[in-house]
């Protein structure tokens, strides 16, 4: 027996992932996904951040298992990316004030003085402070499938 040769399909158009085929390429746009992490993650819930993380994993694995045979990495880190936002903005409005992310970035071990920002602020959570307080292994450890983990772009083999 040989090896089963690798299939890969190159996607490079921005801001869409898509299914390939014999006949050429179909693209599918992410705001499918989107749309659904908006709803998901809305910012005035009353739900804690354990309880949207786990609404949301079926979803984007659903989305990962449809879309990995396409070569799309760069993609899945771009929407990871928007998701971590999304999810670092309920936890600034959960936390209410900003003395409890300085209360976080204490316990981490961070330098004062620390900038005051608006906890309900889209803007702000890009912030290096809301970064620091919410690193890519603290979701991690909430449990929130990763995308940019996959192997993307590899078929099935043929029998």
């Amino acid at each position: 027996m040989g090896e089963v040769p690798t299939v890969y399909f190159p996607i490079r158009t921005p801001g869409f992932v898509g299914v390939g085929t014999a006949n050429g390429l179909f693209l599918l746009p992410d705001k499918i996904l989107k749309k659904k992490v908006k709803q998901i993650t809305r910012r005035r819930q009353k739900t804690n951040l354990s309880g949207v993380i786990r609404r949301l994993n079926p979803v984007i694995r659903g989305f990962e298992n449809y879309f990995r045979i396409v070569d799309c990495r760069r993609e899945f880190k771009g929407l990871m990316r928007w998701i971590r936002r999304r999810l670092r903005s309920i936890q600034l409005c959960l936390w209410k004030t900003p003395a409890r992310l300085h209360r976080r970035l204490k316990k981490l071990g961070h330098k004062l003085p620390y900038r005051y920002i608006r906890m309900c602020s889209w803007r702000n959570t890009a912030s290096p402070l809301a970064h620091k307080s919410m690193r890519n292994s603290w979701f991690e450890g909430k449990r929130l499938f990763n995308l940019e983990k996959l192997d993307t772009g590899v078929l099935a083999p043929k029998f």
